[in-house]
């Protein structure tokens, strides 16, 4: 250890792996976490990608320039920054693959694969330190490579690598191990300009972290924590110099953080979650204790995105709250008794509770999520790792023994890729996903919920309104404005299947007072009122809500839509630009800006933008109708031929009164309103002069059937 007789010298020249070994560990690894997370390429988009990446305008990366970069660290709806380096991320997918979930999964793996690299190299090396190279070093490599192949695996990191959107947790822990790493190489850097590399290295990667995720703000503790157990030493005289460098930093962090953060606004989020402060407190050291549990025994069973915790009321309601926080005190307690005979032990208890602090104590999240522990656990396996081990050389004498122990080690590694497999397959699909949660979790409202809305996108209306009613009824959400969101969604069931409009009201109204900042629920109660006739009420709806949310470019569109009808063309016309403007993905705008042009006797600018809204929409009726009746208009025969064809195959059977009478009279009311006998005119009038000529020449009307 350091001391001022020795010269402070640490006895150790930074010591990489050998090429063989460090090359079997990359390869292994690549390997074998290929193999057991070769269908997470699959995975389709789930819970909270659709909001922070799929409907997330700011990451919509077009160019490579400073005002695309500059946007896509912005958070979703919002112009604050947050998590910069994770959106970034995002945007850079999008830029080069869409919105294909693949490429988002090949970054997260190759993000989980590197980090399991550095985990290793880490563990490797803290091995090697003077003060446990004694009692580990011969065994330092077989730990390190145990150890990180069994956290790599852990079903408990599937949340964190294949669910995209915790690219946040596990890019945050990937520069987080790269800190440990680039701090513990500048230590133990046998020259000074080595030790400013690695140290500059170190801060550059403690910055990515920031960047990516909040919780990577707990790594000084870890760094300041590692370097007195496993670099000074805690003896006495060393802890008691710690304490007095260390206290008056967090003092001065603290300080600043109250001079320039409201402290009282970290807490308002407990408005809007079914729990308190003090049942937060009581409830997490059993989740603590449900995290460990997880990653000693984790079978699928167990393991789901949303968990049903009952929350601890007191101390000894329920009866597992006291044992719970004694337990979690007594490892702590042991922890710190091992702080000098055992450090690297000492270390990683420590590790686990430290590194679960921010998201497990008074901050009003969610109570529980198992990517939390991406993070905590990556020393967790270390004692693990270490007790196998010496098992295995305490039956040297007894090889059948050893082999055995070996054989049981290998097996639990492929219990749990098989069970990472499993998890892996239930991300292909929402439905799976959440039928296989609410299953794990019947009395839970937001995973019936969720499943009702997977069903819904499947078109399994009825289904789907089982699944909702049953969250409803259930009545216990993880926070307040899940309830909103459960109405919103029966709301919609009622105005789109059932076409009960005063239901639908009704509870629109109701998700609105449940969840005044769920911006669909007052949208689509204006686009319901639109459908009743109240063009006046909606219009009032509309602007109230513009106010709250002055650049959502629906809430524009549906403005627009009213001013048309209003026959306010020209504000119309305006309107929809902003729209579009706002959200160039948005096409409903595009019906706007045709019809407007249409009523305007713009016929050329009608067509193109009647166009541009087919061209995401091909099979679309309404705008394939207002083409004909435009085509008629400018005697583009060709074009109308191609587009009565289109028509053709669209309707099928159904008359051209249902046809029209179906876009006239649809749930998301209709920009083009033509005159139905005249446009049916005119399809008969083209149809009477296409039918001789094809019985001579053939082309004519075959294309105008094909299209």
């Amino acid at each position: 250890m350091i001391t001022r007789a020795n010269g402070f010298d640490l006895h150790t020249e930074r010591l990489f792996p050998d090429g063989r070994r460090y090359a079997f560990v990359c390869i292994a690894l690549l390997v074998f976490l290929l193999v057991i997370y070769s269908n997470s390429f699959r995975g389709a988009w789930q819970f909270d990608d659709t909001p922070n990446i799929v409907e997330n305008r700011h990451i919509a990366l077009k160019v490579l320039d400073r005002d695309g970069i500059t946007q896509a660290l912005r958070a979703p709806g919002s112009d604050r920054i947050s998590r910069p380096l994770a959106y970034l991320t995002f945007a850079l997918n999008y830029r080069f693959g869409g919105l294909d979930p693949a490429g988002y999964h090949a970054v997260n793996f190759i993000i989980h694969y590197l980090t399991a690299v550095f985990l290793f190299l880490f563990l490797y090396n803290t091995l090697r330190l003077p003060a446990v190279r004694d009692r580990y070093g011969p065994a330092s490599y077989g730990i390190a490579l145990l150890a990180t192949f069994f956290w790599a695996a852990s079903p408990v990191q599937v949340t964190a690598v294949t669910y995209i959107v915790q690219r946040m947790a596990s890019m945050g822990g990937l520069f987080y191990i790269m800190a440990l790493y680039f701090y513990l190489a500048a230590r133990t850097a046998g020259r000074p300009w080595k030790a400013a590399a690695f140290g500059g290295v170190c801060l550059l990667t403690a910055l990515a972290g920031f960047a990516t995720k909040e919780n990577v703000a707990m790594l000084p503790v870890t760094l300041w924590l590692f370097d007195l157990l496993l670099i000074q030493g805690a003896t006495r005289e060393n802890i008691k110099k710690n304490i007095m460098i260390a206290v008056p930093a967090v003092l001065l962090v603290c300080l600043i953080g109250i001079v320039y953060r409201d402290v009282t606004t970290l807490l308002s989020g407990y408005e809007n979650r079914p729990f308190t402060l003090t049942e937060r407190l009581l409830t997490e050291p059993r989740i603590i204790i449900l995290y460990i549990t997880l990653l000693l025994y984790p079978v699928s069973s167990r393991l789901m995105l949303l968990h049903d915790i009952e929350l601890s009321r007191s101390l000894f309601t329920p009866w597992t709250t006291l044992p719970s926080i004694a337990l979690i005190v007594i490892l702590i307690g042991i922890a710190l008794y091992l702080a000098r005979r055992r450090p690297l032990i000492s270390f990683s208890i420590l590790f686990f509770f430290l590194n679960h602090l921010i998201e497990g104590s008074v901050l009003p999240l969610e109570l529980i999520y198992e990517h939390r522990n991406y993070i905590p656990s990556m020393l967790f396996f270390v004692p693990v790792a270490v007790f196998l081990l010496t098992v295995i050389d305490y039956f040297s004498y007894r090889k059948a023994l050893q082999w055995t122990v070996i054989a049981l080690v290998v097996f639990l590694l492929a219990a749990q890729g098989h069970t990472v497999f499993v998890r892996n397959a239930l991300f292909e699909q929402p439905l799976f996903l959440w039928f296989d949660n609410a299953e794990k979790t019947p009395a839970l409202s937001r995973p019936h919920n969720n499943l009702g809305a997977a069903y819904w996108n499947l078109g399994s209306y009825d289904k789907a309104y089982e699944a909702y009613a049953t969250a409803l009824s259930l009545g216990r959400q993880t926070n307040r404005s899940n309830r909103g969101v459960n109405l919103y969604n029966l709301g919609m069931y009622h105005f789109h299947v059932k076409g009960d409009m005063e239901k639908a009201l009704g509870l629109f109204r109701s998700a609105m007072a449940a969840y005044p900042g769920y911006w669909p629920a007052h949208h689509d109660y204006a686009v319901c009122l639109i459908r009743k006739g109240d063009m006046a009420g909606a219009k009032e709806t509309i602007l109230a809500t513009l106010s709250s949310w002055p650049d959502n470019a629906r809430f524009h569109h549906t403005l627009g839509y009213i001013l048309l009808r209003e026959g306010h063309s020209e504000e119309a016309i305006r309107v929809a630009r902003r729209a579009l403007a706002l959200d160039p993905e948005l096409s409903n705008p595009f019906c706007v800006l045709g019809e407007a042009f249409r009523q305007k006797g713009a016929y050329g600018a009608a067509i193109f933008y009647w166009n541009r809204y087919r061209e995401k929409h091909p099979d679309d009726m309404e705008g394939n109708l207002a083409l004909v009746e435009l085509y008629a208009r400018q005697g583009d025969r060709d074009a109308l031929a191609r587009t009565v064809g289109r028509l053709l195959r669209l309707k099928g059977s159904k008359s051209w009164d249902e046809v029209i009478g179906e876009v006239l009279g649809g749930a998301q009311p209709a920009a083009y309103r033509p005159d139905p006998a005249k446009l049916k005119a005119i399809i008969a009038e083209y149809l009477k002069d296409e039918i001789p000529r094809s019985t001579s020449g053939g082309n004519v009307w075959r294309r105008s059937v094909v299209g």
